[in-house]
C-alpha cells in the first residue's frame, strides 16, 4: 500500500536475508492447524502476488539462494529477476500431494509452458545457469556484491522510463495475452494513436528529438536517492 500510494516510489525492490530466498509454506503450520480451512491465507498469498504482478511500479526480485513454492511464485510476479549463482529455485508441491497451482499462472508468462510443467512434475532443483537458459530469471550475477551492481543498472534504466508508461505496458502484456495476434496489433495500433494525443507525450517526443531529457527521467546514485531529489525512489522489503 505505501509504495502504490507513493508518488515518489518508482521501483520496488524486494530482497531477504542472505542464502535463503523463501521456502514457500509453512508446513509446520499446516500440521498444527490440520482440518482447518485454510481459504483466506492461500488467497492473501494469490492477492499478494496479483498486487506484485498488476502494481503500477516496476518490480524488481533479488534473489540469493532458496527459493522453494510460494517463493517461486513471489519471485515470478516480479518485472525483474536477478539471482546469484548459488540461488536454487524448486517446486515441491507434487511430493506434498498438492500442486504449484498458484505459481503456475505467474511461472507460465516468463517460460515455456512444457518446462514449468516439468519443473512442478519433477519437483528438482533448478539451478540458477538453468533457471537463466529457461527465463525463469532476467540476470545471473556471481554473488551478493555483483548482485547490488547489477541492480543499480537496473534501476538506473528503470528511472528513465516514463511512470505512466510502466503503469500501462504491465496492464496491457496481461490484457493482449488472451488475444489473437490480429486482435493484439490492432490494440497495439489503439493503445498508441490515444498514447499520442497526449501533450505530456509530444513534449517528450520533442525534447528527445532536441537532446533533452524528459522530465521523469531521473538520475539514480547508491544509497536508493536521486540526484535532484533526496526522497527515497525505491521501497526493499525482507520476506
Amino acid at each position: 500500500d505505501d509504495a502504490e500510494n507513493s508518488r515518489r516510489c518508482r521501483v520496488l525492490v524486494i530482497e531477504s536475508v542472505p542464502g535463503v530466498f523463501c521456502r514457500g509454506m509453512d508446513l509446520e503450520f499446516l500440521i498444527a492447524h490440520a482440518g482447518e480451512d485454510q481459504l483466506e491465507r492461500i488467497t492473501a498469498y494469490a492477492r499478494c502476488m496479483e498486487r506484485l504482478r498488476c502494481s503500477d511500479k516496476a518490480v524488481v526480485c533479488l534473489v540469493d539462494g532458496e527459493a522453494m513454492g510460494g517463493g517461486v511464485g513471489l519471485a515470478a510476479a516480479a518485472d525483474v529477476i536477478i539471482a546469484t549463482s548459488r540461488s536454487v529455485f524448486a517446486l515441491p508441491e507434487c511430493v506434498l500431494g498438492l500442486i504449484p497451482a498458484m505459481v503456475m499462472p505467474l511461472l507460465c508468462e516468463r517460460m515455456p509452458v512444457q518446462k514449468a510443467r516439468w519443473m512442478a512434475l519433477s519437483s528438482r532443483n533448478v539451478k540458477a545457469e538453468e533457471a537463466l537458459s529457461i527465463g525463469l530469471i532476467d540476470e545471473l550475477v556471481e554473488g551478493p556484491i555483483q548482485l547490488e551492481q547489477v541492480l543499480r543498472g537496473v534501476l538506473k534504466r528503470l528511472l528513465r522510463a516514463s511512470p505512466r508508461a510502466v503503469a500501462r505496458l504491465k496492464r496491457y502484456s496481461s490484457e493482449i495475452a488472451t488475444l489473437s495476434r490480429a486482435d493484439a496489433l490492432q490494440a497495439g495500433a489503439d493503445r498508441t494513436a490515444q498514447d499520442l494525443l497526449e501533450l505530456e507525450t509530444i513534449a517528450a517526443i520533442r525534447g528527445f528529438v532536441a537532446g533533452e531529457s524528459p522530465p521523469w527521467f531521473e538520475r539514480y546514485r547508491s544509497g536508493g536517492r536521486s540526484e535532484e531529489h533526496t526522497s527515497e525512489l525505491q521501497s526493499r522489503y525482507v520476506i
